[in-house]
């Protein structure tokens, strides 16, 4: 029992300072590895940063000229516009100008398509339903004046003079109103930019 109460006071202080050392060490080390993964997220959000920054000094150019291509696009979507901006003659019936109408639209907008990648989809489909609204109109017209031609009895089809009068008449009593909401909406979301 003697020699057991003597490997007993050895053991135990030797235990105590194994424990405690362990006890300080584990401290001590779990300290280290929280001070290097501190150093590593702020070295991860730091090339975060740079690479956000590199991203708008190239990106924020090209985006702006998508901006500006698509203000370009709804400007020629005001129909006093795309009217000005259409050549047609005097020989040409009205639903020959309306798909030319209609065709100037579309070819404008295969051209800017692309200009969808750089920004937002709300902002994209107010622009699709602006296109939408122009193309309506011209094919409401033209479904009106072919229904007053059959009504009446009028021989021949209309003309690209009485769809440009139906036109002029649906404007005064109807203003178009996509293309305005469309550029009011590319307006706001330059300003999310600089904001």
């Amino acid at each position: 029992m003697d020699t057991f109460l003597e490997i007993l006071k050895i053991i135990l202080p030797a235990l105590f300072v194994f424990l405690t050392a362990w006890l300080v060490l584990r401290a001590f080390l779990q300290k280290e590895a929280d001070v290097v993964r501190g150093m590593l997220i702020r070295d991860s959000e730091n090339r975060r940063i740079d690479v956000l920054k590199t991203t708008n000094k190239t990106l924020l150019p090209i985006r702006l000229k998508a901006y500006e291509r698509m203000t370009l696009f709804c400007s020629r979507m005001e129909l006093g516009q795309l009217i000005t901006n259409t050549n047609t003659n005097a020989n040409v019936t009205a639903e020959v100008y309306k798909t030319q109408l209609i065709l100037s639209i579309e070819e404008e907008f295969n051209h800017n398509i692309t200009q969808q990648v750089y920004m937002t989809e709300e902002l994209w489909n107010i622009i699709l339903l602006a296109k939408k609204e122009v193309t309506q109109i011209c094919q409401k017209l033209y479904m009106d004046l072919e229904k007053k031609y059959v009504d009446e009895g009028l021989d021949g089809n209309p003309s690209a003079k009485e769809f440009l009068n139906a036109l002029v008449g649906y404007l005064k009593e109807t203003p178009q109103i996509g293309y305005v909401q469309a550029l009011s909406a590319i307006k706001k979301e330059v300003g999310v930019l600089f904001a």
